[in-house]
């Protein structure tokens, strides 16, 4: 399948979720196939739409063992024609289409994946994982350090594939191209955050907003002198799920871009581990997440160099959560990532490392 905007139409709304408009997206990809009846079940809102989908087919459908449930990705959100938003669609299209079908991470099987060039609109039919009976991550719930292991082991080896690799070339950062420093620290944005219950947790040395800005344009400026591999961009650990032997998984890939490992290493370390489990096990896990990238033939950075990245990569952690619209996630949420992440930001004095 190729990313373009030829046939079969991508649905734009819900109401445009129709068995003939599915039949035409499986079926090009699955030869043949029909669905004789659909019904919708769950339907979420944020970031970006999701919709299971319960489906019967013909008897082309059932010799392709399609699943009789499957989740549709789509962005039928008000805020989903933002420019941010439609390149992070595509990006995970790019990620199902180009990239995953390599294997190196544990993540949904997709059964279609398109973007309407004209139109802007992305559409993904996804495994749906409930019928797995696995667990899905939650802010509210963080893991033990032996988990967060497993997610690291899985975490290098897909950094380590694209590790300062010529296929980098051309690949942009949507993060730093599309200013999403300047996106979140808008003046209003900043100034509705600053009554939310999150900003309880925020020191008073990281309120002034111009600091903080100054702070973060440095940190993409580091992050970009390399060394360089793809991200997925977004690992918090609402985008994680668990499989019934405890594997992890990964979700929500709209943020795969180009950029430096510790933006991916930092947020699923401090969004998954507890405050006083990410103080004593930080260090170890560091180190056994370099060691895994130099398994994988990788030069990895000296113990020294990564602390410095991770120290100064916690800032956006804690930022990001602390400002980011409640239209992209529950309060409560950004409540427990920005408690975890200023944490971390104030015990590694993140804010000296760029002004020092």
């Amino acid at each position: 399948m190729e990313v373009s905007s030829g046939p079969p139409p991508l649905p734009r709304n819900i109401a445009e979720l129709t068995a003939e408009r599915l039949s035409a997206l499986l079926a090009y990809r699955y030869p043949g196939t029909e669905v004789n009846s659909l019904h919708f079940g769950t339907v979420l809102h944020g970031t970006a739409t999701k919709v299971r989908l319960l489906l019967n087919y013909n008897e082309a459908g059932h010799s392709h063992r399609l699943p009789a449930t499957m989740y549709a990705k789509c962005g039928f959100e008000v805020h989903s024609q933002n420019r941010h938003m439609v390149e992070s669609a595509r990006s995970e299209v790019v990620f199902y289409l180009r990239r995953a079908p390599e294997g190196l991470v544990n993540v949904p099987k997709c059964y279609f994946g398109g973007q309407d060039k004209t139109t802007g609109t992305s559409f993904l039919l996804l495994e749906d994982l409930l019928a797995r009976n696995v667990t899905m991550g939650s802010a509210l719930h963080p893991i033990e350090p032996q988990i967060v292991r497993l997610g690291l082991e899985m975490l290098a080896r897909y950094h380590a594939r694209w590790w300062n690799s010529p296929e980098l070339e051309g690949l942009g950062s949507p993060i730093v191209a599309d200013d999403w420093v300047g996106f979140i620290l808008d003046q209003g944005n900043f100034e509705r955050s600053l009554h939310l219950p999150r900003f309880e947790y925020v020191p008073p040395e990281m309120r002034s907003r111009e600091r903080i800005r100054s702070a973060l344009y440095r940190l993409w400026e580091s992050n970009t002198q390399g060394p360089c591999c793809i991200l997925h961009g977004d690992l918090h650990l609402g985008n994680c799920y668990f499989d019934v032997d405890g594997t992890p998984g990964f979700l929500d890939w709209q943020g795969d871009t180009r950029g430096c490992w510790a933006h991916d290493f930092t947020e699923f370390l401090l969004t998954t581990l507890e405050v006083d489990a990410r103080r004593n096990h930080e260090r170890p896990l560091l180190e056994f997440y370099l060691q895994q990238l130099g398994s994988h033939g990788v030069d990895a950075p000296s113990f020294e160099n990564a602390w410095q990245q991770y120290r100064r990569n916690t800032l956006w952690v804690a930022y990001s959560s602390a400002v980011c619209p409640v239209a992209m996630q529950p309060e409560a949420v950004l409540t427990a990532y920005t408690r975890r992440g200023m944490a971390a930001a104030t015990d590694l004095d993140a804010l000296a490392s760029f002004e020092s």
